[in-house]
């Protein structure tokens, strides 16, 4: 008990120097903690074996690769298009 309250102290101050030097950081710090320990509690019977595990669980870390690096090649795309018209316009002028 007495290092986990140690620890929660610790946390804190290193919050509130992070909020002193970077607001933004510690703003997602704030909501970044309470989203992290929602899905430790949704995955916990999963890793303690009380659960099965679905089949689709094991692969989801590959389709969430595949479908950001899709998702961030298509805004490449139209992004460098839109700038190639933009460029090609400032030319014929």
């Amino acid at each position: 008990m007495l290092f986990w309250l140690i620890g929660v102290i610790v946390a804190l101050l290193i919050w509130a120097r992070i909020w002193q030097t970077n607001p933004k950081m510690a703003f997602g710090v704030l909501l970044g903690l309470p989203l992290a320990w929602l899905f430790s509690r949704l995955i916990t019977p999963y890793l303690l074996g009380e659960a099965q595990v679905p089949a689709w669980v094991p692969p989801l870390p590959f389709a969430v690769v595949a479908i950001t690096l899709f998702v961030f090649g298509a805004l490449v795309w139209i992004r460098g298009t839109r700038a190639e018209r933009i460029r090609k316009d400032g030319q014929d002028r």
